[in-house]
């Protein structure tokens, strides 16, 4: 008990000597927000914009532009892979409902060259605790089959080409069958969540969702 109050304490000198910042605007935080974002900078996020119908169903929860930009940018880049709990747990509050009837939580996997320089997987950090929010299992049977390259100035015809194959199962028996929800941070032209669910369905899952916590405006 002495311990656990002496590290309680330690952190919160800590907390005051070194206040935690709003990832939006820079400001101290006064506790534990979610997404790390004060009051302020939760009101300026916006919903994700409506798409067309596809093959693909879609969702995502907001715009990827300011402040959410920088929350993705932080659990990717800065390591602050607690990110994806608070984003597991917003995605879960959104659209449990609409995933009453998925069997199975799959995140879109990075490749493995880049898996290793960055250190984890941000779908990953999304996607397990959501499938412990739904009470689903999660599986990270997809794998990447060769590394992409960058695709931020491709269009998605040029993207939908560079993807191409891009993905394949694993352990095709743990997706026959099953519906499946396609975790990832951001889509943007939805092509790399298209290459991903394609490969789902050729290993035999019966239905793919796509999930995202931010998508790009149109």
């Amino acid at each position: 008990m002495a311990d656990l109050f002496y590290g309680a304490h330690v952190l919160g000198v800590a907390r005051w000597l070194f206040p935690v910042a709003c990832l939006g605007c820079g400001r101290a935080l006064a506790g534990r927000e979610s997404l790390h974002l004060c009051i302020s900078c939760r009101a300026r996020l916006r919903p994700a914009p409506a798409i067309p119908p596809a093959d693909l169903p879609i969702l995502s929860l907001w715009r990827y532009e300011p402040p959410l930009d920088a929350v993705i940018l932080a659990l990717k880049f800065r390591r602050l892979d607690y990110l994806g709990r608070h984003l597991a747990h917003e995605l879960a509050a959104a659209f449990g409902a609409e995933l009453r009837t998925a069997d199975l939580v799959v995140p879109v996997p990075l490749h493995w060259t880049r898996r290793v320089a960055r250190g984890f997987d941000q779908a990953e950090r999304i996607a397990a605790p959501l499938a412990a929010l739904l009470g689903l299992p999660v599986a990270g049977v997809l794998r990447r089959r060769r590394a992409t390259g960058a695709q931020a100035r491709l269009g998605r015809a040029a993207r939908l080409t560079n993807l191409a194959g891009a993905f394949r199962v694993g352990r095709p028996t743990a997706v026959v069958g099953r519906r499946v929800v396609l975790v990832d941070d951001v889509a943007t032209t939805g092509a790399t969540l298209e290459a991903a669910a394609q490969a789902l369905r050729a290993a035999g899952a019966d239905e793919v969702f796509a999930l995202t916590a931010a998508r790009t405006p149109l």
